[in-house]
Formats: structure tokens, sequence, C-alpha cells
């Protein structure tokens, strides 16, 4: 699978051919062109024969194209592409064929050459050469518009290349060898007078093979700088081939030399493109590590500054808790202190009575004859009188209590009959009857039972409040079921003058009221108890008298499994 890669100039096979480079190549083109045509009238002319020129010349195209080759198969290994490997490889197969036909050059090692090499070797070799490459650059230039990439891991694809190319190089080597030494299947190029008409013909078909080449780049609808250059290569082949193995008449004349700079010339130019291209990848790379460190500098510290800022909400968090359960404590505090006349009634009324049958019980005990039944029977409702004393007394605590929540299985038909009775003498004192209408086996909530008796406290009052100023019947309704969803739900509802409609959903908001000496905020902190506890809380406002409050709370513990499960 190719991976891929964005056409953002990172590749030279993949970045767009701009203005400069165009004229650039054009430059070079113009001046290989004038140079040749001044090199053809003398293209003969002899010169001194310079082995040492050869072995330059081949050893600066050996290393070139297999740098070149070696930087190829790198960007395969990146982009997968097909016709990238089969160009690298034909870089590969020029190096070696360049190094192979140093040495079968006859004259540089020894007089006929290394490697079994006779007269007639290192001219096929050089045919072999010259011809090989600009037919991998016309499968090259076929290839390029292929999607399909190679899906073989890299190392194995390039491994496989390179066995291809030496076992190529090989038989080309034999064909040069054996073919004209020995089969004579190959037809000579050289004799005592110098070319024969076969050397012409079969460099006539390397140079065709170097124009097909140079065709097909330059019909590519989608022109890069890799074909660019290798356009101008095969310009330079071109003058190599017909200088020094068409036009001229033979080794170490004029056309030789001239041509064999223009071959180590078109095995530099892909070279330094790449090198250049590389430096300019490199000097990329180390800004943009320099503005990532830059940028993780900055990151780090707005990190720093974020961790700051949430520890520092999680404080005003904390003191926003506090702060809400103090408030609710006050709350209660203003409303335990409204209640004072009831709550002491609802004390004095069991103590009161707890004195005149202790009184009672001493007189019994006080005949000559103690009548001990009568003074057990009185004992017991002095018990059952401190009992209900001490209860309304422990519900009052509760109601007091500065503890932090407990979350805790509570059940929500007792924390309802509780305060029933707690708010027994308030409701006297407005002359409100209360009825509740509860469900049996009500699972019981999660939760914390001040808070939710608070809550309950708050809409009781409240009721009774709305119905102090009313007519006719004065009755406060308190229902509780359980509903879909998993929720416990119970209403309060009052016959009193109602909510102003507008008033519906802003009555829970801090410090909104209906009452002249109310603060506000009694229903502000029972929404934002009974939300804590994963429910919530309304009022509406359907009825032609009186208003209803209705609050939901999820079931806890395995109650609420076994709901869900339901």
């Amino acid at each position: 699978m190719s991976i891929s890669v964005d056409d953002d100039g990172a590749f030279l096979s993949r970045a767009a051919v701009g203005s400069r480079e165009l004229r650039f190549c054009l430059a070079l083109t113009a001046i290989s062109a004038a140079v040749f045509v001044v090199c053809i009238p003398y293209v003969r002319a002899p010169m001194q024969p310079s082995p040492a020129f050869v072995a330059v010349y081949n050893a600066v195209s050996t290393l070139n194209d297999l740098t070149t080759a070696i930087i190829l198969f790198g960007q395969f290994n990146i982009l997968r592409s097909r016709a990238l490997l089969l160009l690298a490889s034909g870089y590969l197969f020029a190096s070696l064929m360049s190094a192979v036909q140093l040495m079968a050059f006859p004259g540089m090692f020894s007089d006929t050459g290394l490697l079994g090499a006779g007269p007639q070797t290192a001219l096929w070799l050089c045919v072999f050469w010259h011809g090989g490459f600009p037919l991998i650059v016309i499968l090259y230039a076929l290839l390029q518009d292929s999607s399909h990439g190679i899906a073989a891991p890299p190392r194995i694809s390039i491994a496989r290349a390179v066995t291809a190319v030496v076992g190529v190089v090989f038989a080309c080597w034999f064909a040069a060898t054996w073919g004209t030494e020995n089969a004579h299947l190959l037809p000579p190029m050289l004799d005592t007078t110098g070319f024969t008409p076969w050397q012409r013909i079969v460099n006539l078909a390397d140079i065709v093979l170097v124009l097909g080449a140079f065709v097909l780049l330059a019909a590519r609808p989608r022109r890069n700088l890799l074909n660019l250059w290798l356009m101008v290569v095969m310009g330079y082949w071109f003058c190599d081939i017909t200088l020094s193995s068409y036009l001229n008449g033979g080794r170490y004349d004029l056309g030789f030399y001239a041509g064999r700079i223009y071959g180590a010339l078109a095995a530099s130019f892909v070279l330094t493109v790449l090198v250049l291209e590389h430096s300019r990848l490199y000097r990329g790379l180390a800004i943009a590590a320099n503005r990532l460190k830059e940028r993780a500098t900055e990151l780090l510290r707005a990190n720093e500054t974020l961790q700051s800022e949430i520890a520092y909400r999680k404080q005003a968090e904390e003191r926003l808790r506090q702060a809400q359960a103090d408030l609710a404590r006050v709350s209660r505090i203003t409303a335990m202190g409204e209640l004072t006349s009831s709550l002491a009634h609802e004390v004095n009324h069991p103590i009161g009575a707890i004195m005149i049958n202790a009184e009672t019980c001493m007189r019994w005990l006080s005949h000559e004859v103690p009548n001990i039944e009568r003074a057990r029977a009185i004992a017991s409702m002095i018990v059952k009188d401190g009992t209900r004393a001490s209860e309304t007394v422990a519900r009052m605590q509760q109601l007091f209590d500065n503890g932090a929540p407990l979350r805790e299985l509570v059940e929500v038909n007792d924390v309802i009959r509780e305060m029933v009775i707690l708010l027994h003498g308030e409701a006297a004192r407005y002359a409100v009857s209360i009825r509740t209408e509860l469900m049996d086996d009500l699972s019981p909530v999660s939760g914390d039972r001040t808070q939710l008796m608070q809550v309950l406290m708050n809409l009781m009052i409240n009721g009774m409040e709305a119905m102090s100023d009313a007519d006719g019947t004065r009755e406060l309704v308190i229902k509780s079921e359980q509903v879909e969803g998993g929720h416990v739900a119970v209403s309060v509802s009052d016959t009193g003058v109602g909510l102003p409609p507008l008033l519906t959903t802003q009555i829970f908001n801090a410090f909104v009221t209906t009452k002249t000496r109310s603060v506000g905020i009694g229903l502000s902190i029972s929404r934002t108890i009974v939300e804590g506890h994963g429910g919530r809380l309304w009022a509406t406002n359907d009825r032609s008298r009186g208003a209803d409050f209705h609050l939901t709370l999820p079931i806890g513990g395995d109650a609420a499994l076994a709901d869900r499960c339901a």
C-alpha cells in the first residue's frame, strides 16, 4: 500500500514546474545545443589519447548514478511508486554498466581490458549502457499515471530490483564478451580501419531510444521537476551518443571527448537537483523543528496557566459549595426561627402532659395502699410523651445539623410523615389541613436526609403561607408515587392564590419571591439540592386555585437496578 503524500513540493517527483526552473532548464538546453552545433564540424579531429580521462569520466558517472539511485530508492521507500522504483533501478543499471565498461576498456587496466574482454567488448557495453537507460526512462514515463502502489515491503521490493539489475548487467557483460569473441552473435563495431557501419546502426538505435524518452516525458499531462530534469538529461545523452559514437571517427577524437563531457554532465544533473532538494528539505525541517519547539514552549506555558486556572476554579467551586451549604443552613435556621412558636407548642405539649401524669402517678403511689397498676399505666403514658418530645427535638436537631452531606438510602414517605408531624403546629396556626396520598412500597432514594427534609419543609411552608389570605378551604395535599425511568415523584399542592404565569420558571431564581417579607432564596436552594441529587424541581399553575410543586428523585441502590432491569 502506497503512502499518501500531498503534492506540496516535498519530493522532486511531485513538485510542480515553476517558471524559474523552466527558464533555467531551457537555458542549459540552449547552451548544450549551441556547443553541440559548434563541435559538429570538428567532431573527427584527432586528439591525444588519454585513458585517464576515460577513467575519470566512468568514475564520475558510476559514483553520481549510484548516489542518485540510492536517493531515489529512499524516496520510493516513502512514496511506494512503481515508476520511481523503476527509475532508481535505471540509475543503478547505469552506474554498474559504467563500472563494468571501465574495467573492460582496452588499455585501462590491461591491453584488452579485464573481465575477459576483447576488442569489441567495451563498445557493446557502451551500447547496452546508453540504450538500456533511455529504455528504462521510457518505461518510467509510461508507468507514471499508474495509481497502483507496490504491496510488498519496500526493503523486499528494493532487494528484488537490485537483484534484477545485477542480473541484467551480468547478461550484458556475458553478451558483450562471449557473444562477440566466441559465438560471434554480435557484429563487430571496430576494425583496423576504425568504426564499422554496424557501429553507426546500433548507436542510431540508442539515439532513437533517447529521443523517444524525451518525447514521452514532454508529453506528460502533469509535468513535474523530475520529468523536466530527465528531459535535460536525455538532451545531453543525445549529444553524448551522437558526438562520441555516431558522428566521430573513432576513440580519442574531439567528438569522443566532447561526448564524454556531455555524459558526465548528464550523470550530474539529477543528482545535483536531488542534493539541493534535500538541502532545502533539511532547512525546512530545521525551521519547522524550531517553530515546533517554540510552539511546545508556548503550549507548556499555556498548560501551566491552565493548570493554575483549573486549581483556582476548583478552589472557587469548593468555596461556592461551602457557601451554598452555609446558605442552606441559614435558610433552615431562618425557617426554624419562623416556626419557633409552633415548635415550642410541639415540645411543651408532651412536657406538660408528662408533668401532669407524673403528679397523678405520685398521688397513686402516696395512698396507704399504693395502686401499682394505675401508677404503671400512668408511667407508660409518661414514657410515651417523653418519646414524643424526644422525637420532636431530634427532628429539629436534624434540620440544624451542620455536617457534610451524607448520601444514604432514604424512605421518602418517612420524610413526608416526619415533616407533617413537625409542621403540625404551623398548619394549625394557618388553619391548614394536611392530607397525604402516599404510595405503598415506594422504593428508597439515594440522598441526604436532612437536605430532603429542608426541601419538603420549604415547599410545605410556602404552600401554607400562600393560603394565609385565601378564602374557602385551606388544604395542603402531599402525594408520592413511583414513575417510569426509575424515579420517585413527590408533589405539594395548595389551595392558595397561585403563581403569576410568568413566575412559574423564574420563581426558582435567587431573590425572586411573591412574599413581601421573604428574601427569596428558599426555592433556589431547594432546586440546587434536588438537582444535586440528580432530580428535578418545577412548578405548575394549571388549576383555577392554588399551585403545584413537583420534584423527582432517582431511585438508589438495588432498587434502581431492579427497576432498570424490569
